[in-house]
């Protein structure tokens, strides 16, 4: 082993870097110098077995993308662009309507870069879509076009251009209250300040068939709607004649029943649930002009069902999705009737909100232990649905 100059040869020692390295006096950091042959040294970049194996790990970091649907991506060889590495597949994996990648990249790569290079595998030019960072479970666009990846990091890439001068982008995520899966990721898309609320859901439809999502939305029934922040609570309807004025998240909701037409009516979730069979009939709604008024509400319930009004009972609002179970309703429940006396709110403050009702001349059914363990257990699956859906939002 030779010193010259500070610098030891360390290439005949016989051991391994890692064990050189750990022998070092110095506690932060240690500097390595690399030289080739005289032969490699001749070489073009792109031929030189030291910046092959050196150059690639030294100066590059890893990138977990996830893409769209596109092109097919294979593992490739290094990508020599201008006397530097700047992309290397190293795996992908096909998953439904996403891909996951994985990639090196030049650690000098910006943005603009990175997206060019992107362009075969989403097979949009690079205009044509964004670059979200993930961190802490949220996502953040990158804008920059000359901001440089410095660590490893996981991106999401999304179709959709830049903003310009009073855009906005939003997310959408399509609302099926019956679905097993009732609240889901649809896509992102870009408004203007001031559009109208029905020009906005003619442009998420088209959008919806060029990104080939899988549901049948129709102009004049579906509906938009606001998300509370709190978790997964579908509230406001946005009128047709109203302009978008959101934060960055929105309902899309297919539409089965009748719509509100104006500010002043409320639109409310039923179930019906049936005491004879221990069980609730899948969720319909109703469109109230008086949240006050209990004899309202129960005319509309008669309406729905057909069930005279004088034996018709329902429960005060509550927020979607309810969690009570099957077992539970009819007891912990607080019933009321067109002869009760009246409450002193309804518990119905927003759109949105749930109520049961049910035909008070059925009998609850007597349960046997077997069919009361198989509810058990079919609520509490029903429970962990909801839950991971929550938990996704908070």
């Amino acid at each position: 082993m030779e010193n010259h100059d500070g610098v030891t040869d360390i290439s005949d020692l016989g051991c391994t870097l890692d064990k050189i390295l750990r022998k070092s006096t110095y506690e932060n950091r240690q500097l390595v110098y690399v030289s080739s042959d005289l032969k490699d040294y001749q070489k073009e970049y792109k031929d030189s077995l030291m910046y092959k194996y050196v150059g690639l790990p030294v100066n590059s970091i890893l990138l977990d993308i996830t893409i769209p649907p596109g092109p097919e991506a294979t593992p490739t060889k290094t990508n020599v662009t201008g006397g530097r590495i700047k992309m290397k597949i190293i795996s992908m994996e096909n998953k439904g309507k996403e891909r996951k990648i994985q990639v090196l990249i030049d650690t000098r790569i910006t943005l603009a870069q990175l997206k060019e290079e992107l362009v075969p595998l989403i097979g949009a030019p690079s205009t044509g879509f964004m670059v979200y960072k993930i961190r802490y479970n949220e996502e953040y666009a990158i804008e920059r076009m000359d901001e440089i990846l410095k660590s490893r990091s996981e991106l999401i890439i999304r179709l959709g251009r830049a903003l310009r001068r009073g855009e906005k982008r939003i997310k959408l995520y399509l609302l099926q209250v019956n679905n097993t899966e009732f609240c889901k990721f649809m896509m992102e898309s870009i408004y203007a300040e001031g559009t109208p609320v029905r020009e906005f859901k003619k442009k998420i439809i088209e959008e919806a068939k060029v990104q080939e999502i899988d549901c049948v939305l129709e102009l004049d029934k579906m509906r938009l709607r606001a998300h509370d922040k709190r978790g997964v609570f579908p509230r406001l309807v946005y009128l047709d004649h109203q302009l978008i004025n959101t934060s960055n998240e929105m309902y899309v909701e297919p539409l089965k029943g009748p719509e509100k037409k104006h500010e002043g009516q409320r639109q409310v979730y039923v179930i019906r649930w049936c005491p004879s069979q221990c069980s609730v009939d899948p969720i319909e709604e109703i469109i109230l002009d008086n949240t006050y008024d209990p004899k309202h509400v129960i005319g509309k319930l008669s309406e729905l069902s057909g069930v005279p009004v004088e034996y018709i009972s329902f429960s005060l609002g509550r927020s979607f999705p309810v969690e009570i179970s099957c077992l539970d309703i009819e007891n912990k429940l607080k019933w009321h009737s067109i002869s009760s006396d009246r409450p002193y709110s309804l518990g119905l403050y927003n759109d949105g909100y749930v109520i049961y009702y049910k035909d008070n001349r059925e009998t609850m059914k007597e349960l046997t232990d077997k069919e009361r363990s198989e509810i058990q257990e079919a609520e509490e699956a029903r429970w962990k649905r909801i839950k991971e859906c929550i938990k996704v939002w908070t």
